[in-house]
């Protein structure tokens, strides 16, 4: 067929095209390591190069350099991603590569590489005297390859014509980088995809330069899966390819530039003498103009569309035990970005800061699925806790405005009940602190019916002053026995009793068979027994590090059951046990 006959039809060029390059994308569901060296033999004179490469779908954004033994690197990591298509099939792959020298003659390796849950073997090297390496031929890389490929058979026209024959035209073919929008506002999504625009036959391409996208958020989105179709720029037929796509979120307002992206694209084979050959394409810069968000009280930032709910895990509760209360924002937006949720006030109970659930996946339409923070709120008395409404603002880019929703409020019944299941109340001190979650026991809340001892005011003076008399006294005897004993302990402390009680409870609570709330309350009460009430007003080295560690306790006794707590458990009866041994 004569050029001037194929440039009138261009679908030959289509099909061809087509064969190469396939229809259909294939993942691979996990990635793939690979560990290569370009030569397993080299002189002490002689320079090495190590190649890591992953391949496929969930690959780690960076792969470590594995351990090298008489190695030393002297150049790279250099970085290149490459679209193979081969045989009609499109990969992904994303090199590292290294120049390494070794040191001394003997035996070298490259130790085992590793990147997320995938490994590649060691590699031995044997390093000899002087140099093994030919030298380069022109036109030859400083690996010794040829970067364009070469005929097996040679070329019998070569030494003829004194040079190698290339190509009688430049290939056409072109890169472009076309944009979703050019107009949106902060936090929208835009999908830039990169597009091949060939008539030739395509061996591979790679991404040279990797664009850095200031100014944007980018997230990757799966490579279209679509056939190659027919396209006219400038009156003459193309194919056109979709090849990759990137999900990207304004995030400030202006004139913002999406710079060009460089390829290395490879040509295939046309004839039997035609050794192929590789050229570079470059995308244009694309302006994207960005509008600013309106300023709105209470605005989280969140762009999209968007649903909110709330619920607790149950209705009603017994005082000492706590309820799990759930918000959660579903929809379509940049929900990513959004990382504070409400804030929770509860009257008459605890709130602690909340766990983040997400479950999010990236898709044309930007940030799609689900983010959930969950409260736990532990009641400190009986009766109705009311959760107010909580409320979450976006702003809708379809309406162009703000818009706000709330959920409705939701109302705990608490009910009489023990401190933990299965497990009974504290005694004495375990009402201590209510201000950092500690709950008041039942003799605090219920007073003792038919109690039979009721004394007059008088009693009760006297019976003060003889109280206050005997504390005297015991104070006395206690600084006189300290000053016999030596100097006395910061901020006092327990009896060695107290002391080898609660370090029996501390050991008891680190045991497995315990559920977390009774391990929880453990450890609680043998710091109470250990040291007693803190004051409020306490701000010694003491005092805070023992309130540190209730505060703790208190949170692992009321968080959800959403995983093992037995290391934590473990690590806090440690910590309980050497503040014991420190401090009382």
């Amino acid at each position: 067929m004569s050029p001037r006959r194929a440039a009138r039809e261009p679908w030959p060029f289509a099909v061809a095209l087509a064969l190469c390059l396939a229809p259909v994308l294939v993942f691979a569901a996990p990635f793939t390591l690979r560990s290569e060296v370009d030569a397993r033999r080299v002189g002490l004179q002689d320079q090495l190069q190590l190649t890591l490469t992953v391949e496929g779908s969930g690959a780690p954004d960076e792969v470590p350099l594995p351990p090298l033994t008489n190695l030393d690197v002297v150049g790279g990591p250099s970085q290149s991603t490459q679209v193979s298509i081969v045989n009609g099939r499109m990969s992904q792959a994303r090199s590292y590569t290294y120049v390494l020298r070794p040191r001394a003659v003997g035996r070298a390796e490259v130790g085992a590489a590793r990147a997320g849950d995938q490994s590649a073997p060691a590699i031995p090297i044997d390093v000899v005297a002087g140099s093994v390496r030919p030298r380069e031929p022109r036109g030859q890389d400083r690996f010794g390859q040829d970067p364009f490929g070469q005929d097996p058979f040679g070329d019998p026209f070569e030494a003829m014509l004194g040079r190698r024959r290339g190509r009688a035209v430049e290939p056409k073919l072109l890169m472009e980088a076309v944009p979703s929008r050019t107009r949106l506002h902060v936090g929208e999504p835009l999908v830039l995809t990169y597009v091949l625009f060939t008539q030739v036959s395509i061996a591979d391409l790679q991404l040279k330069d990797a664009p850095q996208y200031a100014g944007f958020w980018a997230e990757d989105l799966e490579r279209p899966q679509q056939q190659g179709q027919a396209a006219t720029l400038g009156g003459e037929a193309f194919t056109r390819f979709a090849l990759l796509r990137k999900l990207l979120f304004p995030t400030k307002a202006g004139a913002l530039t999406l710079p060009p992206a460089s390829f290395r694209i490879g040509l295939a084979r046309q004839g039997f003498f035609d050794a192929g050959g590789a050229v570079e394409r470059a995308t244009k810069p694309v302006t994207i103009t960005v509008d600013p968000l309106p300023d709105a009280p209470g605005f989280s930032g969140a762009v999209g569309r968007f649903e909110v709910s709330g619920a607790l895990d149950r209705q009603t509760v017994p005082l000492g035990e706590a309820a799990t209360l759930r918000f959660r924002v579903s929809g379509t937006g940049n929900l990513k970005w959004i990382e504070h949720g409400p804030e929770v006030v509860a009257r008459g109970a605890k709130v602690y800061p909340p766990q983040v659930k997400t479950d999010l996946r990236a898709t044309a339409e930007g940030i799609e699925g689900s983010r959930t923070w969950e409260f736990v709120v532990v009641p400190e008395t009986t009766g109705t806790v009311e959760i107010p409404a909580l409320s979450f603002s976006w702003f809708d880019p379809a309406a162009g405005r703000v818009v706000s929703r709330q959920t409705p409020p939701l109302s705990l019944r608490v009910e009489g009940g023990t401190s933990a299941a299965g497990v009974p109340a504290l005694p004495g001190a375990a009402g201590a602190r209510v201000a950092t979650g500690a709950l008041p026991l039942r003799s605090q809340l219920d007073p003792h019916a038919g109690s039979p001892l009721l004394l007059s005011g008088r009693a009760l003076a006297g019976l003060a002053a003889i109280v206050v008399l005997l504390h005297g006294i015991l104070l006395l005897a206690g600084r006189a026995r300290g000053l016999s004993r030596g100097t006395p302990r910061p901020g006092g402390g327990a009896s060695s009793r107290s002391a080898r009680s609660a370090l029996r409870e501390l050991e008891r609570a680190g045991q497995a068979g315990l559920s977390k709330e009774q391990a929880a309350v453990l450890v609680e009460k043998a710091l109470h027994e250990a040291f007693g009430e803190i004051a409020d007003e306490d701000d010694g080295e003491r005092a805070r590090a023992v309130r540190a560690l209730l505060d703790e306790v208190r949170f692992v006794r009321y968080a959800p059951q959403l995983g093992d707590y037995s290391d934590k458990i473990r690590d806090l009866a440690a910590r309980g046990r050497e503040t014991v041994r420190k401090w009382a």
